[in-house]
């Protein structure tokens, strides 16, 4: 498969919005799980298994 930019950015903003903030803060800003539970009042669990949940789906999406 081969995925452009515009693919991408359209795949990661398609996530729901809990998946989509912790996808970005991990993924993309280097926040470590610690980091973001405290800055979005979530526990560290929690933002763990957004950042799973966010990449089962972007990678459903990339096999299609």
């Amino acid at each position: 498969t081969n995925l452009g930019l515009k693919d991408i950015v359209a795949a990661v903003n398609r996530l729901p919005e809990g998946a989509r903030l912790v996808f970005n803060l991990f993924a993309l800003e280097g926040y470590s799980h610690k980091e973001i539970a405290i800055k979005l009042e979530i526990s560290e669990g929690t933002s763990k298994s957004q950042y799973s949940r966010a990449r089962q789906f972007l990678q459903q999406w990339v096999e299609m």
